[in-house]
């Protein structure tokens, strides 16, 4: 079977406190594929001299880098936590540009698990991919992030409506997509329902009667 008809790569969506991002590590460990998650804001960091703290801050964002740290460690905390701005030429779209470049980078290598960050438009119409979307109610959203993140339900629910916010507009600015079409993706996936353990489970076994 020739390479472009196996699937080599998976693209992991989510919804924040779905739990999309853990589901990929494993995927990852499992199928002994990379994970381009965090890798992709090291690699920008590295490729371009930059402060990982600098492109993580702009990383799958449409709002400007002042506005989010403000918005996020109040003025105080912004400036407590960086000192200087992000480069003048570090804007929102060629950032985009540079994770768009390291996605296709990443698919043609193959065994690659990416991870958001408009994977399934970019890697859209290619035959060696699996486009998946894992997404769970609010409720078990908000609850996940109270757990994991260790804050109260205010801030939990603060946090998921706005990663929503980012994400959705990420894709609507960049890739005039829309986070919740399902024709985005090969296999939506209710994480609170399955679990995260089975979750990856399906998502493997999917994958494998797909190569």
């Amino acid at each position: 079977m020739r390479q472009q008809d196996t699937k080599s790569v998976i693209t992991v969506s989510h919804l924040h406190g779905s739990g999309g991002s853990a589901v990929a590590r494993e995927l990852g460990r499992r199928l002994g594929f990379e994970v381009w998650d965090n890798e992709i804001v090291r690699r920008i960091a590295s490729r371009y001299d930059l402060a990982e703290s600098l492109v993580e801050a702009k990383d799958e964002r449409v709002d400007s880098f002042v506005e989010r740290m403000v918005g996020i460690f109040g003025a105080a905390g912004f400036e407590a936590a960086y000192q200087i701005p992000p480069p003048l030429w570090l804007n929102d779209a060629r950032l985009v540009r540079m994770t768009r470049g390291l996605i296709e980078e990443a698919a043609q290598r193959g065994r690659a698990v990416v991870v958001g960050r408009g994977g399934p438009c970019v890697l859209a119409g290619r035959r060696d991919v699996l486009h998946v979307f894992v997404f769970a109610p609010r409720e078990a959203r908000v609850r996940n992030v109270m757990a994991r993140e260790g804050v109260d339900r205010k801030e939990a629910e603060r946090r998921v409506a706005g990663m929503d916010r980012l994400r959705q507009d990420y894709l609507r600015t960049f890739y005039r997509a829309d986070l919740h079409d399902p024709t985005l993706y090969h296999l939506l996936i209710d994480s609170s329902l399955w679990g995260q353990e089975a979750t990856v489970d399906i998502v493997e076994s999917a994958f494998r009667r797909l190569a």
